[in-house]
């Protein structure tokens, strides 16, 4: 049996730290998956391993993982590499703390309430609580069970007992979907919602599917709106829709988890105005606060309903009525065993204070700003909205017309080869019907010239493509 210690875990880990560091390398250069079976041992044996092995293996992760790190990635909702966030990552590992109750993790309990309390500052709820969840997929499972059990507080006990309707815009992100199969309520009582061309939920169509559910019988419960969509990156109204659910009694959640950090912005914080009439916020700290995955959090405006909703069992044996009983999370959250992601939270907010993650959310709307101002000089390029946050979709406009399979051949072409000249790992969306290239910016280390070189070699890619009809279009 191969015999490992903490030293050598930690030594390992340092030479490994110091060559990724110190090594350039692509932003992805993973082959095709069947090709890296071939290639890649990933066997399990009888025998272990010594540690040679283990680091060898380390290696090629991080070598064929793409680099979120690097200022080119711009395909997924976060980039980045945060120091302060990485070293409470790693303390938190080696504490291997679970959260169910202060006695077992009192440091990082007292840690979440503190980022707790400060989100919920942000959001402008005056005496709300929180807890921290996986990320934004829970935060939207939780609250929609918040709002069951608003509505129907006996389904804990007894089940469903009529048919609840839930409300999301044609642009939330899937998570609604899966929360509704979770819960009991059923994709058929998920109803989407028109959103206008900035990919914001329309509130007159939302009241007109209210209005339907309730020809039919049926219990409207849940309005859940979105803060930086997926694709578009639009704000829902949160006023009219706010005006709406207390009309019918509904719950509103704001799904929050790329844009809600745009409240730590004075300049742009009006993109998110009035969050505080919401009755709950989600809010993903691992995309914009660029914090390692996963680290997110529910925010309730209402004391107490989280524990409500969600407890159930464990006061035999786990949640003590002494002295610290009022600092035990466990019972607000559905999980039983929960890392300890408040330390690299806090870690990080501590080093940047709100000021650094306002500083950043200015820096990438000025970048935004102005390589919209970039395209917009150009003919042959097309915006498919007014982008306000840092969601930009644009596709190249040939002189001659194409169909829209073709445009979205030519989009997926250029992002393949974008990638394959390592200008940037970036991906393509499909909205209202069209396809286009997706930039996010979510790295506070890219700059107007590579955002420059990015749209310059867009066009070279996509004359090409074009000259040669390489694209299958």
């Amino acid at each position: 049996m191969a015999q490992h210690s903490i030293q050598q875990s930690l030594n390992s880990l340092n030479r490994i730290v110091e060559q990724f560091s110190s090594n350039a390398r692509p932003v992805s250069n993973a082959p095709d998956a069947r090709e890296l079976q071939q290639q890649l041992d990933v066997s399990l044996a009888d025998q272990g391993a010594p540690y040679t092995v283990l680091e060898q293996m380390a290696n090629q992760y991080l070598t064929l993982n793409p680099d979120v790190s690097s200022a080119k990635f711009n395909k997924l909702l976060y980039s980045g590499l945060n120091p302060p966030a990485l070293l409470g990552d790693w303390v938190t590992s080696i504490g291997n703390a679970t959260m169910h109750t202060y006695q077992v993790s009192p440091v990082a309990t007292l840690m979440e309430l503190e980022l707790v309390r400060q989100w919920n500052k942000l959001v402008g709820f005056e005496r709300g609580e929180g807890v921290m969840v996986s990320g934004g997929s829970q935060a939207n499972l939780i609250a929609m069970l918040l709002a069951r059990h608003k509505a129907c507080p006996q389904a804990k006990t007894k089940g469903m007992q009529k048919t609840l309707v839930a409300y999301v815009s044609d642009q939330a992100h899937y998570s609604s979907l899966k929360a509704v199969n979770v819960l009991g309520i059923g994709s058929d009582n998920l109803i989407a919602v028109a959103s206008d061309q900035q990919g914001r939920i329309i509130p007159t169509a939302l009241e007109q599917a209210i209005e339907q559910s309730l020809i039919l019988g049926h219990t409207p419960f849940y309005i859940g709106l979105t803060a930086g969509t997926t694709v578009l990156g639009g704000y829902d109204p949160v006023a009219p829709c706010a005006e709406i659910s207390r009309r019918y009694d509904l719950w509103l959640h704001i799904d929050g988890a790329w844009g809600a950090p745009i409240l730590f912005s004075k300049k742009h914080r009006h993109l998110l105005a009035d969050s505080h009439l919401a009755d709950s916020v989600a809010w993903d700290a691992h995309k914009l606060m660029n914090v390692p995955l996963t680290a997110a959090v529910i925010l309730t405006r209402q004391p107490g309903l989280l524990k409500a909703a969600c407890s159930g069992g464990g006061t035999d044996y786990l949640f003590h009525s002494d002295e610290n009983a009022a600092f035990n999370l466990g019972e607000r959250s559905i999980q039983c065993g929960r890392r300890a992601d408040a330390l690299k939270v806090w870690m990080s907010w501590k080093a940047m204070g709100n000021q650094g993650f306002a500083d950043k959310i200015d820096y990438l709307q000025q970048q935004r700003a102005d390589f919209v101002a970039q395209i917009q000089q150009l003919d042959d390029f097309e915006l498919l909205h007014q982008p306000s946050f840092l969601n930009i979709l644009f596709r190249y406009l040939p002189t001659t017309a194409i169909s829209e399979s073709a445009h979205k051949a030519l989009s997926i072409a250029i992002c393949a080869e974008l990638k394959h000249r390592d200008v940037a790992y970036t991906d393509y969306a499909s909205c209202k019907g069209k396809s286009a290239i997706r930039l996010i910016l979510a790295n506070a280390d890219i700059s107007a010239a590579q955002l420059q070189q990015l749209l310059l070699q867009c066009q070279q890619i996509a004359r090409q493509l074009i000259a040669t009809g390489d694209y299958n279009g």
